[in-house]
């Protein structure tokens, strides 16, 4: 189902109205209370031969969970460490139990995310059960890692490091839980099980002081900043821009800075682009003299007849803390 989140959840709670706050406060509060109760509850499978790293967010979508472990599978190659991602490829059509192959599955497959981390040479594994998918990659390969993509709430594989990703541009939302605000779990429910919570910013010198003070101090806070590269791309063209993400006023904003972009269109997300999209958005911006660029994980939802006409702006992590990194990930 395409739905895009609603503008009220970035706002002050007060911009909903009081008959909303009246249907919407006890269905949060409700919500609230089997959440809570749910990541309190115990149980999974324990890996002894392989270390069981999550990385999830507190927020509906996005976070940057995806961009961090792609981040964590690159340092572990370069350390020379065997590891794999294990995701539950949201929105994908099959339910099987698969490893990802970037050449052969069409994100119809398994889903957007695990194709983009499977582009960029990851081993990703598909299930919806975690164990099942642990199972698979660990028959294949002595893997000395498993990354968890979005794996915080799972209940299949019991981590052995838990670490939250919170975006500077996003933050906490207006800090209610769902459907009052973005929020799917707090940090008081959180605050005893998380390792690290991972700050992601977009710019230098950006003042996150507001943000931090929402965070709990008694938890390890890392820093890594975000950083487009734009080095394929003409910063004298024009461009219209399009995507289908959790929060995508950061994309547009972080593209902004650097590109003359005309128009901008957003879409729910996750969203499969249809060819009328593509249509649409080619006729925009030819009108305008623009050339088409998105995410990385949008382009795995464009058509591929269209894809030569699209331009993904690929992003990674340049990392405030890396030996704290480091020694979580060994």
């Amino acid at each position: 189902m395409d739905l895009k989140a609603p503008k009220f959840w970035y706002e002050d709670v007060e911009n909903i109205g009081f008959c909303g706050r009246l249907f919407l406060y006890p269905i949060s509060r409700i919500y609230a209370f089997l959440s809570n109760c749910n990541y309190g509850i115990p149980g999974g499978r324990q890996i002894q031969n392989a270390k069981v790293i999550a990385v999830g967010g507190v927020t509906v979508g996005g976070s940057g969970k995806s961009i961090v472990v792609a981040s964590f599978a690159e340092i572990l190659s370069l350390l020379r460490k065997d590891a794999a991602v294990l995701s539950r490829g949201y929105g994908r059509s099959s339910r099987a139990v698969m490893e990802v192959n970037a050449a052969a599955h069409g994100y119809e497959d398994v889903g957007d995310e695990p194709l983009m981390l499977s582009r960029k040479g990851i081993d990703v594994f598909v299930a919806k059960n975690r164990k099942k998918s642990a199972a698979l990659a660990l028959g294949k390969k002595k893997y000395e890692v498993l990354l968890l993509d979005d794996g915080l709430v799972q209940k299949d594989l019991v981590p052995h490091i838990r670490f939250v990703v919170v975006d500077a541009a996003q933050g906490l939302g207006n800090g209610e839980m769902l459907p009052l605000g973005p929020l799917r779990i707090d940090f008081p429910t959180l605050k005893n099980s998380i390792h690290a919570i991972i700050l992601l910013t977009h710019a230098e010198n950006q003042d996150c002081s507001a943000i931090k003070a929402k965070l709990p101090a008694k938890i390890p806070l890392m820093v890594g900043r975000l950083q487009q590269d734009i080095s394929g791309l003409d910063s004298g063209a024009k461009y219209l821009a399009f995507c289908g993400i959790g929060y995508p006023r950061k994309f547009f904003d972080a593209i902004n800075r650097s590109l003359f972009v005309v128009k901008e269109f957003d879409f729910p997300d996750h969203h499969p682009f249809s060819e009328n999209d593509m249509a649409t958005l080619l006729g925009e911006a030819e009108n305008h003299g623009a050339r088409l660029i998105t995410t990385e994980k949008d382009f795995m939802r464009v058509p591929e007849r269209f894809r030569e006409l699209v331009t993904a702006v690929p992003v990674k992590i340049l990392w405030h803390d890396l030996e704290k990194i480091i020694s979580y990930l060994l």
